[in-house]
């Protein structure tokens, strides 16, 4: 305690690292508890008055007799079916309602006297009596500008509806800007769903035990899920929960990142402590005290550390999460507002995390200030720098050699599947990082104390202090080249992957204009809208993307939703691809039934044209159909995909199909400009959709490649901060250390500004050192990352030279900020410090 408190500053400089580590574990604990309390609540209202819920399933679906026989029991006091559907709702103007992750739904209504969970309270207006009128909730009219008798337009997957509201509704549970649009329960019937099937049954008992009615249930329906309310509310929370947990997993990275490089920096602070008090601790040890007692005071003040750090981590992980949801609801995403979730993991695992991390990492420092022998006392200086390197860089080699050979391995195995060359590259991945850890030392010693005229005394000095301890050196730059490594590795992925996919689809598009969804929605381009293309003057070809929830002999290549889905092949779709038959021909893929599949997939299934293969979907009888087209493989297109004969067959309900995108070619001949412009202005009337020309397309398929590379850049942005705060770290005990070296320089003449920069270059130099190997790294990383992957279509190297650059221009920057404050506290000492 007494350490501690005569040296603040390096206390609070050490715990720095702690916090910002536990804050990101501490927040994702939090968020977990807060979404999952929230959601609780949320799922509970939504089944207020439900006593046993049936769900429907592939296998077994529900129908509306099935809810007719349930309601005519007599331990059934009522029963609902109850649907919805997602749909794009348009204001009076035409825009879309902005629903933000909630999705807007278009829904049945029925009165109070017929529903069994308690009906949206109609607060304005009217319920809607009649087809083509509607009620809408409160909030999304609100955000829309809508008022009650004002017209609102559905689109759907068929087309437009257009629907006049009667009132507004009030929902409280309503989150993250839902909507919800009610018409009445006939016209809904009738005109959204095909009149047979629900996919749900919520029933109220007519008095009784609510398990007793579900147990009754599930017997005369074997097969269908049966839940009571209670259990199918927790049921509900938890799968959205789930699907919000990627918030909670991304804070985690951020914490467990920030832990690994504090490691670092945390056993480099102990390392400096524990050689600068070797005369301290060895008149402890001519006192009497043990080497346990020793080892175990500097485990005790890292522990201490550690408890501080965690504490404030955890209240900062506090304001993680409220800025998290104030960020969520300012771009429509709103979280339920059901206060902070505060449990025992929120605080116990974060403190327990920082706690052991840091005892951890001053282990090492902790064993060598036992290892003080009383005779120090009488020594003076740094004991630590006369360590050897030669059985730390032996052991280094060999794992760096290691760590090579086994990345060269997965990198160029391409027999192997990919998860195996994974584990293969993660093992020598760690290898390689330990190795680099472990050799960096002698490469610092080696390239400091080198001979060579550049830059004077003062860069000689600066040269001269960073080989007088290159274990010093090596750990505070190695947190730096970890991050490095990580940013240029995930760079070169993510170039690659743009590269790839993108230039491939490039080269291949022969369409003139692509039509999609310009928001993130459920509702896929409208079957009205391809009409409406192929009426257009001008264009030639109209080839959609459609998925569907079939399986070609058990193999999905898509999702929709969670249910994995095969493209549908409904024309030729040469005019829009650049595609190179192999076999067979597309001339039937309108009429007959079958499949088309790349070569490599009918390779990997051993068929050619003409062969029968199994085509499925759950709940149906699997069909048998030929294969009609093989085709070269391309990235632009779809390595397997059934006709249209099949869809109608295996999935007639065509609300589950989901029309992803729209390739319109032009005709031969026709005004470019005019032809783009007359599409541009019918996809406009649907509120949703977006047109734009090959380019566009291509570059806002990189734009969302560039999306997911910021979170994961944000993510590895933390670490360099760490960096920052270890090397500010070092700095700032190092002209403790040599108090009286910068006053004896004082003495003979040098300045206060020649001091500065001294340790101006220093900094500069240990992260240009820390980049330039973490960008060796990254780079050796990044190669083998993209190899493994080149089955999975990413089969073209990209190294972004800017980013590299950026890289290395920022390590300047980066040593230069973190000087500033260790520069000018070692520039004020003065020369009688040299006799102090």
């Amino acid at each position: 305690m007494r350490s501690l408190s005569a040296h603040r500053l390096r206390l609070v400089l050490t715990a720095l690292a702690v916090v910002l580590g536990t804050s990101f574990v501490a927040g994702a604990f939090m968020l977990t508890a807060t979404l999952g309390k929230a959601f609780d609540d949320i799922t509970e209202a939504n089944y207020d008055g439900v006593d046993v819920i049936l769900a429907t399933a592939p296998e077994h679906p529900l129908t509306l007799g099935m809810a007719g026989d349930i309601g005519a029991r007599n331990d059934v006091a009522r029963v609902e079916a109850i649907d919805q559907r997602p749909v794009i709702i348009l204001d009076a103007e035409g825009a879309p309602v902005q629903t933000g992750g909630a999705g807007s739904w278009l829904l049945a209504y029925l009165p109070p006297e017929d529903a069994v969970s308690p009906p949206l309270a109609v607060v304005q207006g009217s319920p809607p009596a009649a087809p083509g009128r509607a009620v809408l909730n409160e909030d999304a009219a609100e955000s829309a500008g809508l008022e009650v008798g004002d017209t609102v337009t559905v689109i759907d997957a068929a087309g437009r509806h257009e629907f006049i509201l009667d009132g507004l509704t009030r929902f409280e549970a309503a989150t993250g800007g839902w909507a919800g649009l009610q018409i009445p329960a006939e016209q809904f019937r009738a005109g959204f769903t095909d009149g047979v099937h629900t996919e749900r049954i919520a029933v109220r008992a007519a008095g009784g035990d609510p398990e007793s009615l579900r147990q009754s249930l599930a017997a005369a329906y074997p097969g269908v899920t049966v839940m009571t309310g209670e259990d199918a509310a927790a049921a509900d929370s938890e799968e959205i929960s789930s699907q919000l947990a990627f918030f909670t997993y991304i804070l985690f990275a951020f914490g467990l990142i920030a832990l690994l490089v504090g490691t670092f920096i945390i056993s480099n602070t102990f390392s400096m402590i524990v050689a600068q008090r070797t005369r301290e601790f060895a008149l402890l040890r001519a006192l009497g005290m043990s080497r346990f007692q020793l080892s175990g005071s500097v485990l005790v003040e890292a522990a201490l550390v550690a408890v501080l750090g965690s504490a404030l981590g955890i209240l900062v992980g506090v304001g993680l999460v409220e800025l998290i949801t104030w960020a969520m609801t300012a771009a429509g995403f709103g979280f339920p507002d059901a206060g902070l979730g505060l449990d025992a993991a929120s605080i116990l695992v974060p403190l327990g995390i920082g706690v052991l991390v840091t005892v951890l990492s001053a282990w090492i420092p902790a064993r060598r200030a036992g290892r003080v022998h009383p005779v120090q006392a009488m020594r003076s200086g740094d004991q630590s720098v006369a360590v050897p390197l030669g059985t730390r860089t032996v052991i280094g080699v060999v794992l760096l050699a290691a760590g090579l050979a086994a990345t060269l391995v997965a990198a160029l195995a391409t027999g192997w599947d990919t998860t195996s060359r994974g584990i293969l590259t993660g093992a020598g991945t760690v290898g390689i990082v330990l190795g680099v850890l472990l050799v960096m030392a002698v490469v610092a010693r080696s390239m400091f104390r080198a001979r060579f005229r550049l830059g004077g005394v003062i860069t000689l000095l600066a040269r001269t202090n960073l080989s007088r301890n290159p274990r010093r050196t090596a750990a505070t730059a190695f947190a730096l080249t970890l991050g490095v490594a990580l940013v240029a590795a995930v760079g070169i992925l993510g170039a690659s992957m743009k590269e790839s996919v993108f230039g491939h689809i490039d080269e291949s598009m022969r369409a003139h204009a692509v039509v999609s969804t310009g928001m993130v929605t459920l509702q896929g381009v409208p079957d009205q809208a391809l009409e409406d293309l192929r009426e257009i003057d001008g264009v030639a070809g109209v080839v959609p993307v459609t998925w569907l929830p079939v399986a070609v002999n058990g193999v999905t290549v898509g999702n929709v939703g969670a249910a994995g889905a095969s493209p549908l092949l409904a024309t030729d779709p040469r005019p829009a691809i650049a595609l190179e038959i192999t076999g067979g021909t597309f001339e039937e893929v309108d009429t007959a039934a079958g499949v088309g599949l790349s070569r490599s997939s009918s390779e990997q299934f051993g068929l050619g044209v003409g062969d029968a293969v199994t085509v499925e979907t759950p709940g149906r009888a699997p069909l048998e159909v030929p294969v009609l087209v093989v085709w070269e493989d391309n990235v632009a297109y779809t390595p397997v995909a059934v006709t249209g004969a099949v869809a109608e067959q295996l999935v007639p309900d065509r609300s589950t199909w989901f029309t992803q995108n729209v390739f319109v070619t032009f005709g031969e001949g026709a005004d470019e400009e005019q032809v783009f412009a007359a599409v541009t202005e019918e996809m406009n009337s649907y509120g949703i959709l977006q047109v734009m020309d090959r380019y566009q397309y291509r570059d806002a398929g990189a734009d969302q490649v560039n999306q997911l590379m910021s979170v994961v850049y944000a993510l590895l942005a933390l670490s360099v901060v760490i960096a920052v705060l270890g090397i500010v770290n070092t700095l700032a005990l190092s002209t403790t250390e040599r108090h009286h070296e910068f006053g004896m320089l004082r003495a003979v003449g040098t300045q206060r500004s020649q001091i500065r920069r001294m340790i101006v270059l220093e900094s500069v130099v240990i992260a240009l050192f820390g980049a330039i190997v973490g960008i060796v790294v990254g780079v050796w990383l990044g190669w083998c990352l993209v190899r493994i992957l080149a089955s999975q279509g990413i089969d073209r190297w990209l190294i972004p030279w800017d980013q590299v650059l950026l890289l290395l221009l920022g390590a300047v920057v980066v040593g230069a900020v973190a000087a500033v404050w260790p520069a000018r506290r070692a520039a004020r000492t003065t020369p009688l410090s040299a006799v102090g």
